[in-house]
């Protein structure tokens, strides 16, 4: 038996190494699991979306219209109220007319909110370097109110880090809480009002003279309240941070404030402006894509942030589009052909 032992070995080494060859060259391969969740493949990604991030390969965005329509969907009247989306070349998303041309800085975060039901709610362009929205864009139409009471809950942005977001449990100290959409505007369900306090809508204000009842600012946004029609208004709400002079002549020189929730500082604007669009006889019942040049109107409307008691809008305070993209350097209603070039103070009662 011993003689045997170094043959039986010799077997059994022979017998491995032919199972490993056959297993390598003749076995059907076994499919590796799916990387699907790290790579984004076939991934379906539903708002917010952050424009500006890079999209990893094969991710499709679905962007809710007015009625829960995405790009590509046959639409049937009405979608926002008379109002087809406009398609987008950024990230295949769905865009709509209020949006402002997206542009790729570092310090700018772009975020869209939208409630349960699938309405849209507002678009924020973020600043993170003033701590502040730039602007806020949003349709407004009789159907965005409704009797919810103002939920006063001053939170962060559940889209964007928390670590460049201020606390604003309490005002900034010197300023008031200042909203760049209303929350008056937005008072047909409590997530939506309830949207209108996160952190990112909410810019440094001037209560004397500016944001209370009289104010400036309080008798521009009474002004757009009285635009509001049966076709939809867009409004682009904004602030602007560089030096600016007044209709009158007066400068505002920039300026910062210690937010006393956090210590950190906050970025002041020398001016706050509204960017209105809509059709001129407001009872279309078109997209604003369908209409003429001819029969839209659009116009902008800038007060100094100053106390300005008893200011009201006025010819004065009112551009062209092209006149406020060139203070700002950013594109307004970048898919309408709408009459940018002019301003008509007739055409908003003035």
């Amino acid at each position: 038996m011993g003689g045997r032992r170094p043959l039986l070995y010799i077997v059994v080494i022979a017998l491995l190494l032919a199972g490993n060859y056959l297993y390598d060259n003749f076995l059907p391969e076994v499919d590796e699991p799916s990387s699907e969740l790290q790579d984004g493949g076939g991934m379906t990604v539903e708002q917010p979306v952050v424009f500006g991030e890079d999209v990893p390969a094969g991710m499709t965005f679905e962007q809710p219209t007015e009625f829960g329509a995405t790009e590509g969907m046959t639409f049937e009247q009405p979608v926002e109220f008379g109002e087809q989306p406009v398609a987008s070349k950024r990230n295949n998303v769905a865009a709509w007319p209020e949006l402002p041309k997206m542009r790729q800085r570092d310090e700018e975060y772009v975020v869209s909110h939208t409630v349960g039901d699938g309405r849209r709610n507002y678009t924020v362009c973020y600043s993170s370097e003033h701590r502040a929205p730039l602007w806020v864009a949003a349709p407004v139409h009789r159907s965005y109110t409704g009797d919810v009471k103002r939920v006063d809950n001053y939170d962060f942005d559940p889209s964007l880090p928390v670590n460049i977001q201020p606390r604003l449990g309490r005002s900034y100290g010197d300023y008031t809480r200042g909203h760049l959409l209303g929350s008056a505007e937005r008072t047909a369900s409590r997530e939506m009002n309830n949207q209108t306090f996160y952190v990112t809508n909410i810019a440094p204000q001037l209560r004397d003279g500016f944001n209370e009842r009289g104010g400036a600012w309080n008798n521009l946004e009474a002004f757009v309240d009285r635009q509001i029609c049966a076709d939809t208004l867009y409004v682009v709400t904004g602030a602007i941070y560089d030096r600016f002079t007044d209709s009158d002549g007066t400068l505002i020189e920039p300026r910062t404030t210690i937010n006393k929730n956090d210590g950190e500082r906050v970025g002041v604007p020398t001016a706050y402006y509204k960017a209105l669009l809509r059709t001129k006889s407001g009872r279309t019942g078109r997209a604003v894509g369908e209409c003429r040049a001819s029969e839209l109107k659009c116009a902008a409307f800038i007060v100094g942030h100053r106390s300005a008691s008893g200011r009201k809008p006025s010819a004065e305070d009112m551009i062209s589009i092209k006149e406020l993209e060139r203070l700002t350097g950013v594109d307004f209603f970048a898919g309408v052909d709408a009459p940018e070039g002019t301003a008509r103070a007739e055409d908003w009662g003035l």
